[in-house]
């Protein structure tokens, strides 16, 4: 569980920093804004970090529902780094449709683990196992 358990982190750790990034540091890219590809990173990053989580709680057999714990842990992650953009120094502001793309991705990511488990299949790739 700690091997996989650490990936989670180093995931955490990676949207954190990314959440985090002062404003003017941000790329300012047309075509981004264009697509508005930032709801879908925002999915993909908490889909990926509920994956992650369930994976380590499902491999120890520990918590009693891992999977709700997962996502869980998720959504308040999420929560607590889209209220952390709203802090001034940043030069960025809080956006709920922001925590619904984490919302979204977190409930898809357990939708995956559940599928996978059912399927017989193995959750995350081998190395990260």
């Amino acid at each position: 569980m700690l091997r996989r358990l650490r990936w989670a982190l180093c995931w955490a750790l990676a949207i954190l920093v990314l959440c985090l990034l002062p404003g003017d540091r941000l790329p300012a890219w047309g075509w981004f804004d264009l697509l508005d590809l930032d709801k879908l990173v925002h999915a993909l990053l908490f889909f990926g970090q509920t994956v992650l989580l369930a994976s380590a709680f499902l491999d120890e057999g520990r918590p009693a529902s891992p999977l709700a714990w997962a996502v869980g842990l998720s959504l308040a992650y999420g929560l607590g780094t889209e209220l952390l953009q709203g802090l001034e120094a940043l030069g960025r502001r809080t956006d709920p449709v922001d925590m619904l793309a984490n919302s979204i991705g977190a409930l898809t990511g357990a939708w995956f683990t559940a599928l996978r488990r059912r399927k017989g299949r193995p959750i995350v790739p081998a190395f990260l196992r």
